[in-house]
């Protein structure tokens, strides 16, 4: 008997250099007359607001919150829904990385539904839509364009919490790659290799699908050839734009088949050290592995052909050739070797192994994990 299986993207993209422009079209289409342009410090002092403005050329009313932190909190969002009320705005356009994105999700939300956001965290607790949302992703490696999640923090009570639902995805996401030209390398690195775990977690994940299986395998293969080359060298238009499809497919995935044990282990880690997300999961990513593949060793080897690198010696052997092809792209990318050296300290990762336990995305990692092992393997990545 044939399997059955669904997948859903609620999210229209429109890819490629140039698709900016497109933006007073969307913006049309989805009835908006007063736009809120959302984003960060770094993305406003790099020119890019600029630009967003330019194509805008004065045919809406705007206003502009350019203050999201780099771990965007309920604080903030809260903050931006306060000046969306005053200011009666209809639709919100964010500019950014996955901090901006998810930080415009919460305040649309709030907008839309009202109430507290901490009440929304877990699984279609939002109500009903928000405001209209475009996303114009200068990074490429969130996928936070694409998902239905908004990964929040509560600095209050030193937590992060994910809200999950259809309503909070974005209306359009404009993946115009020229966007992603100025991006520092270490950014772009922790960025792109936030990808590669969304990759690699949902292709293992316990519940992927044929159709998650091969926008997985696209996105691992794309990351493993281009990404290097965009931190190398990130004038380059072509490793840019593959890295930023990639980054793409593995955002539209993760509705489907969810993640695994790194980011389970990722978000503790960026709530006690502040460890940026990407860069957390760059450093785990490669011990979950070596952890995992035992579980998943066929799809493992996929991998590894999938990265080009030799196979046909054997189950284990070829899925083993995927973890080392993975920790030479962490390498040629310039991660970090250890988590201490991200600022992790090795007294207070027993906490963050029991933080990561409580995660929803163990629940689809391809082997079971206890408290002990992850403690085991955060103090190995230490």
């Amino acid at each position: 008997m044939m399997e059955t299986y669904s997948f859903t993207c609620p999210t229209q993209m429109e890819f490629g250099p140039g698709v900016l422009s497109k933006l007073p079209a969307a913006i049309e289409s989805l009835h908006g007359s007063k736009i809120m342009l959302v984003t960060d410090p770094g993305v406003a002092q790099a020119g890019l607001l600029d630009k967003v403005s330019g194509v805008l050329d004065g045919k809406y009313s705007c206003v502009v919150f350019d203050r999201v932190p780099s771990d965007p909190n309920t604080d903030a969002i809260e903050e931006i829904y306060r000046q969306a009320k005053s200011e009666a705005v209809d639709c919100m356009v964010a500019v950014g990385g996955g901090s901006a994105i998810d930080a415009a999700k919460g305040a649309s939300c709030l907008v839309g539904n009202g109430g507290s956001l901490r009440a929304y965290g877990g699984v279609n607790k939002v109500p009903g839509k928000g405001l209209p949302l475009v996303a114009i992703p200068t990074t490429a490696g969130t996928g936070s364009e694409f998902t239905i999640f908004a990964v929040l923090s509560d600095l209050k009570n030193e937590i992060k919490f994910t809200i999950s639902s259809p309503y909070i995805a974005p209306d359009l996401a404009l993946c115009d790659p020229e966007m992603t030209l100025t991006l520092p390398p270490r950014v772009t690195a922790a960025t792109g290799m936030d990808a590669m775990t969304h990759a690699v977690e949902s292709y293992t994940s316990r519940i992927a699908t044929p159709v998650t299986d091969v926008l997985c395998l696209e996105a691992i293969r794309l990351l493993y050839r281009y990404l290097p080359v965009a931190v190398n060298n990130g004038s380059d238009l072509e490793a840019r734009s593959r890295v930023m499809l990639a980054a793409s497919l593995a955002g539209m995935v993760m509705n489907d088949a969810y993640l695994g044990l790194s980011h389970a282990i990722a978000s503790p880690l960026g709530a006690h050290f502040h460890i940026p997300h990407g860069m957390a999961n760059a450093i785990m990513l490669p011990h979950v592995m070596e952890y995992n593949y035992m579980a998943s060793p066929a799809k493992y080897g996929r991998m590894a052909e999938a990265m080009g690198v030799q196979g046909g010696r054997g189950l284990y052997e070829d899925a083993r050739s995927a973890i080392e092809a993975v920790r030479q792209m962490t390498a040629l990318c310039h991660i970090p070797a250890s988590l201490r050296e991200a600022g992790a300290k090795e007294e207070m990762l027993e906490q963050v192994a029991k933080d990561a336990l409580l995660s929803i995305q163990l629940r689809f990692n391809c082997r079971s994990a206890t408290v002990d092992q992850i403690y085991e393997l955060v103090k190995k990545a230490c």
